[in-house]
């Protein structure tokens, strides 16, 4: 390309300096001479000279335009000739049918990605809508207008014939936040997952909204977690009714075969005070068990106040540290620079906290070297996060997936609630507590606000 121009830029220069040439000659011979013939023969060749350049530059400018007219309008099955004995024009016509056939390819490859767009949009499950900035709806895929039973909307804010709180979640929501609602849509119940984000695209806002029905997937995990929650309370039940059943069928005997407890002999009598001691136990034992099912199906109210995390850690560490030396265990504390403060309850995460690091004390009680760290960040996403880890012994995989069961405990005096209360507070504030095992040994708990 760059030589077909440098062509172009020598054979004009050659057409005006013969011009110039001629137009010299042509004014000399006028001038000082009484010729006739030769002002004629020079005043026909300064013509054909710039006929001849006009139509050069005419018929390049020509095929230039159409170049461009085909790139415009987006012709690019067009192709160019060029005359053989011209180099300039068929280099030029060569390179326009290279850059035809790059606009060819990128034109395919968009429309491979468009027609592949469109088919994912088509099929794909999840509900998308998208809208400007004035309310008004840009695209509204097939799968959102089932879920909506509405074949369009014109403005997002046609949703509120659908569900006014539908639509308070999506225009409320913060770009990249979820929230899931409970709405009802033509007096059908649907748990969707709301989830948004706000994009620019040509100097104009838009927002895009993603619905998805998750009843089956909540119904799923409501089932699970009632099978998980009636095995562990049928093994604690069974594990104090059965001993006391045996035991009271035991004194029945003993008291059946003789008419009153003063007749029994003095080692029955034992056996009888012994059982009946061990049924007040395990009664007693139940009792606790019910009262501490009655507290952790009894959901806390927040009473929400700007803390700093910062403050409350120390606190926490100066309330925990005798235990932590008495076991030998150290206490480590990497908290970022300055306050970190968070509207949250107080009390309800202060508890949450002592009972994740006395759980990490116990776990390493009889180990020498032990350390509980806790650290605090922002991460990238902007929320506040703790981070609790140990390097005891771990948590086995088999019940680690099993830990926030309600009434799930290994321990012996554990009443199994301590994790699932710490989840449930965790998820109260819109946030989580996750558990991971790390890979040479330890457990880390992370609170996500």
């Amino acid at each position: 390309m760059a030589m077909n121009l440098y062509n172009f830029r020598v054979n004009v220069v050659i057409r005006v300096t013969l011009i110039l040439l001629l137009c010299m000659m042509l004014a000399w011979v006028l001038t000082t001479t009484q010729w006739f013939f030769t002002p004629l023969v020079l005043g026909i060749l300064l013509l054909s000279v710039v006929i001849n350049l006009v139509y050069y530059t005419e018929r390049t400018t020509k095929k230039l335009t159409q170049f461009l007219i085909s790139i415009r309008q987006g012709a690019f099955t067009n192709t160019f000739t060029g005359q053989r004995n011209d180099p300039l024009e068929a280099g030029l016509s060569s390179a326009f049918n290279d850059v035809i056939r790059e606009f060819q390819k990128i034109s395919i490859e968009k429309e491979t990605q468009y027609l592949y767009l469109q088919t994912l949009n088509e099929n794909i499950g999840v509900s998308i809508i998208s809208y400007e900035e004035d309310g008004r709806v840009e695209f509204m895929n097939p799968a959102a207008k089932v879920l909506l039973k509405k074949p369009y909307l014109r403005t997002i804010h046609e949703m509120e014939n659908i569900d006014v709180k539908l639509l308070q979640v999506i225009t409320s929501l913060l770009s990249g936040e979820k929230r899931v609602v409970k709405t009802f849509i033509q007096d059908e119940m649907q748990q969707l997952s709301v989830q948004v984000k706000d994009f620019v695209l040509q100097q104009k806002n838009f927002r895009l909204v993603l619905l998805q029905n998750i009843n089956s997937e909540l119904d799923q995990k409501e089932i699970e977690a009632w099978q998980k929650l009636i095995s562990v309370l049928t093994h604690e039940i069974m594990n104090s009714v059965t001993p006391i059943a045996s035991l009271s069928n035991a004194i029945n005997g003993m008291l059946s075969a003789q008419d009153s407890f003063n007749d029994l002999t003095g080692e029955d009598k034992e056996d009888v005070i012994s059982s009946l001691k061990t049924i007040e136990n395990r009664s007693r034992g139940l009792v606790r068990f019910v009262d501490a099912y009655k507290h952790f199906s009894r959901v806390p109210e927040l009473k929400l106040a700007s803390v700093d995390l910062h403050l409350l850690i120390q606190r926490i560490a100066d309330l925990l540290r005798p235990d932590i030396k008495k076991s030998g265990l150290e206490l480590i504390l990497l908290l970022v620079k300055g306050p970190l403060t968070i509207l949250v309850d107080r009390d309800l995460i202060e508890q949450v906290l002592i009972n994740i690091i006395k759980n990490a004390i116990e776990a390493m009680k009889s180990q020498s070297g032990g350390a509980i760290s806790v650290t605090t960040e922002r991460n990238p996403g902007g929320r506040t996060v703790i981070t609790i880890a140990d390097n005891g012994p771990g948590i086995p995989d088999d019940i680690l997936e099993k830990i926030f069961i309600p009434f799930y405990t290994t321990k012996k005096q554990g009443t199994g609630i301590g994790l699932s209360f710490a989840r449930q507070i965790m998820k109260l504030h819109n946030g989580d507590v996750i558990v991971k095992k790390p890979a040479d040994s330890g457990t880390v708990f992370t609170l996500i606000f």
